[in-house]
């Protein structure tokens, strides 16, 4: 004889909040990589350039990885190819030739900003049936989420 319950589907309970999360950041990060796709660019290049278009100063690839989430390896591919397409440019350090800070290149930004309109656009959608307010309460409590969890975004 066994001890298994059997299963009752609960129709009423809401999804945790950690797998709301999950699924809404699957679908993200492919409404990203379907509008910047054309642009030649995967979901992380975009992010790269993103994150140096934000900062607006060059970063080291060890600095890119930790903002972008990827490891130094992953990030130094990344580098790799967006420098290939002439959208990021490294150049030495005045005073540590070792490291290759990356800044955006003209191209870059323009590629960049293409990019960027066809993200706001799958935001817009995703949030179309929150009000100005909502939105500015969703993005305060998923920064103290992420700030909670040790992931970042500093305190305002």
């Amino acid at each position: 004889m066994t001890d298994v319950a059997p299963v009752q589907a609960d129709t009423t309970a809401e999804p945790r909040i950690s797998y709301a999360v999950a699924r809404l950041e699957r679908a993200v990060r492919a409404g990203i990589a379907e509008r910047v796709g054309p642009y030649g660019l995967t979901t992380l290049q975009y992010t790269t350039l993103s994150v140096l278009n934000r900062h607006g100063a060059p970063l080291s690839n060890a600095q890119l990885a930790r903002r972008a989430y990827m490891t130094p390896q992953a990030m130094s591919e990344v580098i790799e190819a967006l420098e290939t397409k002439g959208l990021i440019r490294r150049t030495a350090h005045p005073t540590h030739a070792r490291l290759l800070p990356a800044t955006l290149t003209r191209k870059g930004r323009r590629v960049l900003a293409d990019c960027e309109r066809g993200v706001d656009e799958m935001e817009n959608v995703m949030l179309a049936e929150l009000t100005d307010d909502e939105r500015t309460v969703l993005r305060k409590a998923l920064k103290a989420a992420v700030r909670a969890l040790g992931a970042g975004f500093p305190h305002e």
